[in-house]
């Protein structure tokens, strides 16, 4: 294994090329005098010198004090250690901001002008140094500069789906998981790489194992290996291992949290039960936190998935989810844990989508303070276009947690270059009404200090990190997003492409117009837009699963019949519209305001009920499959016009996807305009679909 043949994505740190800007940084960055008391301060001093190296063509002369004889220098610590902040910046300034939270200023010192990060927390120091390193990579002026950043999210945190033991990751597309739990606790360059990553977005938390935590090793000779599952770690021999991974994760600022089973005091403790009323289970759970923590002082928390898809929970024994969350809670809570308990609850039903609200929402109020209800951003599953959640809002006496899907599980997966980062603006940007209007799902999580975002992980083991180079973006959009969610997508996206292809307007502007139209493109070809969604193969090959297209084996969700198409879940149909807030359910019942976006969501309707501009629902249905079509085929375009332009490694990989990606879209296309004629029998008025 070639542990440094990997891409160092937006950290590339490339020569800056202007010859006047790279002399103004090093007259003013050159000599460091940096902190160096914990942990954290050596990740920043490694990576000033990986930073500086790459960018200024040399590493900095790091002092242990002051230096008296240098005009300019940086300056990284805490006001109460370096007299060059303590007497330039008012220390309640810093220990009033949040604790990720960081200033980096140009001051005045005695007779040296200083460029000072600083921070009321080793973490804060960690986050401003990224950011100061990102200045550089962007070609920004730092002669005279005034940052003051706060996250705007408390916890910002990465869910894996990698399945321990097996190496393989639930709808990861990027190859194995880079976790080599055989051979933890020895560790990895990667992991060190990884967590420099995170840590340059804010990441501040990661849960290293899948959700679905009964998945077993592969079958091998070996039967005990080969029932292995990510609900072991949790065992005693297995957290030696869990905190050689923290170890490198708490360099950067970045705490570990596990994935746990409902059923672990069953299937690890020998207990008859799980019930969360019963005191043995009780204990079993105080305990093994207390176990947690004396191997790993700043674990987490747990993350749980419950009575959904076959998982155990409190359901199975007449208890609520919050019944069920607070008894892990209890235990955790002596520690600063936290649990973060997932809200997709689904089983049999008339509609999935009312669930969660039904399941929840009657118990706001109920979970302990250091419970996370992590709810997913719309009420099915992660599709390429869905409502907001209906919980995001009604649950005003609960901690809320946001999760976002970055791998492409319904958008191509690692194929497919659909940017996500104008897809989650919608969702952190929808109003709630909450508190009436003007209450957006961004400020609903930002509201408490127990509440953030979660975001399904994309990498994995390819070189390149996430199964395609442009989807390095949608890791770097959700780091960005989760600390300032008020970043306008056009700005994030500029932000990646300069610092992962360089400078070359002609090559950000084409990358970043292409990342910005992909998103509509992959809704039209997918799904033939309209609020349609679920319209793929589910079968049993892992690699295929939900990859292919093919409506006809979820109609529940498609709606479509003789006479129309869609679903009626308005306030008269299965409920759905009525658990918004005022105004928001009105908009929806009524085809005539709900937006088009969405309409089949809300809306059986006649195939040819005509659209505001006179088009009929089945015609914009056909015409959007075929202006998806034509999209990809653009955005390969523009793509093979950059060659040349583009290092050769990547250009090749990226055309290559995006031949793959054509193709694909030409097939979504065929197979639902079939699906769609076959139940409309009305004709294609531009003749493109075969009758």
């Amino acid at each position: 294994m070639f542990e440094t043949n990997y891409d160092d994505c937006w950290l590339r740190y490339e020569r800056v090329d202007d010859d006047e800007l790279r002399t103004s940084y090093r007259q003013r960055l050159s000599h460091a005098y940096v902190s160096e008391g914990a942990p954290e301060l050596g990740a920043v001093r490694a990576e000033l010198g990986r930073g500086f190296e790459g960018l200024l063509g040399r590493e900095p002369h790091l002092w242990q004090h002051p230096p008296r004889s240098i005009e300019r220098f940086l300056v990284i610590g805490h006001p109460e250690e370096m007299r060059p902040i303590s007497e330039t910046i008012d220390p309640d300034e810093i220990w009033t901001l949040a604790e990720d939270g960081y200033v980096i200023r140009t001051v005045e010192w005695e007779e040296h002008e200083c460029t000072v990060v600083t921070a009321p927390s080793d973490r804060g120091l960690v986050y401003g140094t990224f950011h100061l390193l990102r200045l550089l990579a962007l070609g920004e002026p730092i002669d005279d500069l005034d940052i003051v950043e706060e996250p705007a999210n408390n916890s910002r945190i990465l869910n894996h789906w990698d399945n321990p033991f097996r190496r393989s990751v639930e709808r990861g597309y990027a190859g194995q998981s880079i976790f080599d739990w055989e051979r933890l606790p020895d560790l990895r360059e990667r992991y060190v790489d990884y967590a420099r990553l995170l840590a340059s977005l804010g990441i501040n938390g990661i849960v290293p194992n899948n959700v679905n935590t009964g998945i077993p090793s592969r079958p091998t000779a070996n039967d005990a290996v080969a029932e292995r599952a990510g609900w072991q770690l949790l065992e005693s021999e297995n957290l030696e291992k869990v905190e050689a991974l923290a170890s490198v994760f708490r360099r950067y600022g970045i705490r570990t949290y596990l994935s746990v089973n409902y059923a672990a005091p069953i299937r690890l403790g020998g207990l008859e039960t799980a019930d969360p009323l019963d005191p043995e289970v009780q204990q079993w759970w105080q305990d093994k936190a207390d176990e947690v923590y004396d191997v790993i002082p700043d674990f987490g928390g747990f993350l749980v998935k419950a009575d959904s898809e076959g998982q155990p929970g409190p359901y199975d024994y007449d208890r609520s989810h919050a019944e069920g969350a607070n008894v892990l809670a209890e235990a955790l809570e002596p520690h600063g844990g936290r649990v973060w308990w997932r809200a997709f609850v689904y089983s049999e039903h008339d509609d999935r989508a009312v669930q969660a609200y039904e399941t929840f929402e009657p118990i706001d109020g109920e979970f302990h303070e250091n419970v996370t209800v992590q709810i997913k951003n719309g009420p099915i599953d992660f599709q390429q276009r869905e409502p907001i959640s209906t919980l995001f809002g009604a649950m005003p006496e609960t901690d809320l947690g946001c999760e976002l899907q970055l791998t492409g599980e319904y958008t191509g997966q690692g194929v497919h270059a659909t940017y996500h980062v104008p897809m989650w603006k919608e969702i952190l940007e929808f109003d709630t009404y909450a508190d009436g209007e003007g209450t957006p799902v961004k400020d609903v999580l930002a509201d408490r200090e127990g509440q953030g975002i979660a975001g399904v992980g994309i990498v994995g083991e390819d070189p390149n990190w996430t199964g395609n180079y442009l989807l390095q973006s949608n890791l770097y959009g959700f780091g960005r997003l989760c600390w300032d969610p008020d970043l306008t997508a056009e700005e994030i996206t500029d932000e990646w492409v300069r610092q992962t292809f360089g400078h070359d307007e002609t090559v950000v502007e084409t990358v970043s117009d292409m990342l910005l139209e992909s998103w509509d493109a992959c809704i039209d070809y997918h799904t033939g837009g309209l609020g349609l969604m679920h319209m793929m193969y589910n079968g049993e090959a892992a690699l295929e699963n939900h990859y292919d297209p093919a409506p006809e084996e979820w109609p529940e969700y498609v709606g479509a019949t003789g006479d129309g198409i869609g679903v009626d879940r308005t306030s008269s149909g299965s409920g759905y519209a009525a658990q918004y807030r005022a105004p928001l359910t009105d908009l929806y019942d009524d085809p005539e305001t709900c937006p088009e976006e969405l309409l089949l969501f809300f809306h059986h309707l006649p195939w040819e009920y005509e659209l505001p501009d006179g088009t009929t629902v089945v015609q914009r249905l056909y015409d959007n499959c075929f202006d998806g079509v034509e999209a990809v085929r653009e955005l390969r375009a523009r793509w093979n016009g950059l060659e040349g332009r583009v290092d050769d490694r990547r250009y090749r990989h990226v055309a290559e996807r995006f031949d793959e990606h054509v193709v694909q879209a030409e097939r979504w296309r065929d197979a639902l305009c079939a699906y769609f004629y076959d139940h409309s029998t009305v004709a294609d008025e531009n003749g493109r679909v075969p009758r």
